[in-house]
């Protein structure tokens, strides 16, 4: 598996703790975690922008990424830990992995 995917499977496997952190309820462990998650979530992101760039058949759907950030920000905002859960969970990991599938 290249480098690329590496990146994206190793932000989803730390998403996917945090989301299991949050519906346990604990807020503190899963808020510092999430911390840290964030900054390879950029990094996935990021990886996400460079392949688009590299394969030109692949589909990037920006508007829907930055809906799902803008939604997982406002959650976050508001402290509603188990909206920014499901939205990290029902939004960000299924077009995460629904990107993965899509790479060569």
């Amino acid at each position: 598996m290249n480098q690329q995917k590496d990146k994206i499977e190793k932000s989803v496997k730390e998403i996917e703790e945090v989301i299991e952190l949050f519906y346990q309820q604990k807020l503190q462990e899963a808020l510092s975690r999430f911390e840290i998650a964030i900054g390879n979530m950029i990094t996935a992101i990021d990886v996400l922008f460079t392949y688009r760039a590299e394969h030109e058949g692949f589909n990037l759907d920006e508007e829907r990424l930055t809906r799902i950030l803008k939604d997982a920000m406002g959650a976050l905002q508001n402290r509603d830990t188990v909206l920014l859960a499901d939205i990290l969970q029902y939004d960000y990991l299924e077009y995460m992995n629904e990107l993965l599938e899509n790479m060569e």
